[in-house]
C-alpha cells in the first residue's frame, strides 16, 4: 500500500541474521509478521532478515529488520553483505553466518586467473574486531546476500 509517497508492506519474516560474526545453520529462525516501510521496489531474490548483535552499529542497530538482495552481483568490495563460512565463530551469537563490510585482497597466478589471499569482514562498531580469512577457496565462503536497506518497523 502507498501512503504519503512511502511504500509499506506486511512481510512474513523467516530469518534472524547475526552481525557479530555468525549463527549456526539452524539459528536462522522466528517466523513473524512485521509491518515495515521500504523505499525500494521489491524484486526477485529480495528477503527480510532481522540482524542481531551490535557489531554493525550504528549503521545496523541490534535487532533491526533489514532488506537483502540475492544473489550479489559484481564486485563485493566495500559492500555490506550476509556471508556464511564454516570457520567464522561469532563472539556475540556463535555459528557460521555474519553481516559485515566486505574487503578482499587478490593475487593473480600469471595465467589470467586469481585467488583471494585475504578476505576481511569489517564491523562498523570499533568495539569489535574484523574477521580475517586467509587463503580462502571460492567454495569456502558463501556470499548469501547484500544489504539493501535498514527497514523502519511500525507506523
Amino acid at each position: 500500500m502507498e501512503r504519503k509517497g512511502r511504500k509499506e508492506a506486511a512481510l512474513s519474516v523467516a530469518l534472524r541474521a547475526p552481525s557479530g560474526a555468525a549463527s549456526e545453520r539452524g539459528r536462522f529462525s522466528a517466523r513473524r509478521k512485521a509491518e515495515v516501510k521500504i523505499s525500494h521496489r521489491m524484486r526477485q531474490g529480495m528477503f527480510v532478515a532481522q540482524v542481531v548483535g551490535r557489531s554493525m552499529e550504528p549503521r545496523i542497530p541490534d535487532g533491526a529488520w533489514c532488506l537483502f538482495q540475492s544473489p550479489v552481483e559484481g564486485s563485493r568490495q566495500g559492500r555490506i553483505i550476509l556471508v556464511e563460512h564454516r570457520d567464522i565463530d561469532d563472539p556475540e551469537t556463535g555459528g557460521s553466518y555474519t553481516v559485515k563490510r566486505y574487503k578482499s585482497k587478490k593475487e593473480g597466478d600469471g595465467t589470467g586467473t586469481w585467488r583471494h589471499t585475504e578476505i576481511r569482514l569489517d564491523p562498523e562498531n570499533p568495539e569489535f574486531a574484523p574477521i580475517v580469512l586467509r587463503d580462502v577457496r571460492d567454495d569456502e565462503l558463501h556470499v548469501v546476500a547484500e544489504l539493501v536497506e535498514v527497514l523502519k518497523v511500525g507506523p
